[in-house]
Formats: C-alpha cells, sequence, structure tokens
C-alpha cells in the first residue's frame, strides 16, 4: 500500500473536512432552517446504514429533501438535492474517518446490486462523498457501472487521480 493510500489521504481528509465544516457552517445552518421550514422535522434523512471500508457499517449523514413517507420533492428541497447540498453533513463523516472525499460511494447494506461484480477492492478505501462513477454520470449511469468504475478507481488510486475526479465531479453536466 502506497504512502498516499495509508498516511496522505486521510491526513488530507482530516485537514480539508475541518476546513470546510468552519467554511460551510453558515450554509449548512441555512439549509437546516430551509429544511425545518420546507419539510418540517427530522431535518436529517431517516438514519441509514452504510457500507464502508471492510465492510464496516456506519451511518451515513445527510439533510432531508423529502416529504416523509413519500418520494416527492419540494421546489427548494430538489434544488438542495440537485446540488448536492443536502451532503454537507458528510463532512462529519469524513472527520470520523467512516468516508473521505473522494471513493467508492456507500452502498446501503442489503441494497439489490448485481453482486457477481461487486470487487472485494471497493472494501479496501473509505467511501467517498465523490467518486469515479459520480464523475463521470452519477445518477445516470447503471449499478454495473458504477462498481466498474470503483474497480478502476482502486486500481489507479493516487493523489493526482483524486484531484483528477474532484475538479471533474464539479462538471455542470453532472448535476442534471
Amino acid at each position: 500500500m502506497t504512502m498516499y493510500k495509508k498516511y496522505i489521504k486521510r491526513l488530507l481528509d482530516i485537514i480539508f473536512s475541518i476546513i470546510f465544516i468552519i467554511l460551510l457552517f453558515p450554509l449548512g445552518l441555512i439549509i437546516m432552517i430551509i429544511t425545518y421550514f420546507n419539510l418540517g422535522r427530522p431535518i436529517f434523512n431517516e438514519r441509514k446504514n452504510r457500507e464502508g471500508m471492510h465492510k464496516k457499517t456506519f451511518i451515513m449523514y445527510k439533510f432531508r429533501t423529502k416529504k416523509i413517507g413519500q418520494e416527492a420533492f419540494t421546489k427548494i428541497s430538489k434544488f438542495i438535492d440537485i446540488f448536492r447540498l443536502n451532503e454537507l453533513p458528510q463532512l462529519f463523516n469524513i472527520l470520523k474517518g467512516d468516508m473521505s472525499f473522494i471513493g467508492p460511494r456507500p452502498f446501503i447494506p442489503n441494497d439489490d446490486l448485481p453482486k457477481d461484480v461487486i470487487s472485494p477492492k471497493r472494501y479496501l478505501v473509505r467511501p467517498g462523498i465523490m467518486g469515479l462513477a459520480q464523475a463521470n454520470g452519477g445518477r445516470k449511469i447503471t449499478h454495473h457501472k458504477k462498481l466498474e468504475y470503483d474497480i478502476l478507481y482502486y486500481d489507479n488510486l493516487s493523489f493526482l487521480f483524486d484531484l483528477k475526479i474532484f475538479f471533474k465531479t464539479f462538471n455542470i453536466n453532472n448535476f442534471k
């Protein structure tokens, strides 16, 4: 395992999660207030476990964007969801060590996935807020294709590859 995979990536995650938590705290507070007045309580999604590194389960934090018991968005919550602002609380998952900025998106345990194509490699790194699959289509691609990207990510993991994924994720086409 390279020095980047083992130490530097985690150190960068800690440093940048602290910086972004501080910088984005006012935005998070505004989203909490908007969610409260737009959707009511609870402000956060119901707690769902996700599969992390080595298949260890953890609770992934997210602001709620749908009405309780429905799959419906409001105009405001749809905006928050499209621009992924509902994922700001995941900065705390990064700080805790459950997640990383860049890595395969965590699955919900026992989710209906193509089991025969899930590589054990995807569980050798922390799941991320952003990943190679999100940078290449995100919600528009199949689970099968996402799993292919997870293997490609692990096989090419480096600082420069993470940086490339980070900037490619913010392509406006990925938010449609």
